[in-house]
């Protein structure tokens, strides 16, 4: 997989992700947990992402 390949992979995990954890926070108000969790793996793959970018 080329490197361009796995960044727009990764760019479209992390939006998924992004789209999901909104809908946790609008959908389930009293527990956040939830949210947080897919919130953080987000997060993670917009890291590893911007680690593919940087070091090409």
């Amino acid at each position: 997989m080329k490197r361009n390949e796995l960044r727009n992979l990764l760019n479209t995990l992390f939006l998924i992700g992004f789209l999901v954890a909104l809908i946790l926070y609008i959908a389930i108000p009293e527990d956040r947990t939830a949210f947080l969790a897919v919130c953080f793996i987000s997060m993670v793959v917009k890291v590893a992402e911007y680690l593919v970018r940087f070091f090409r």
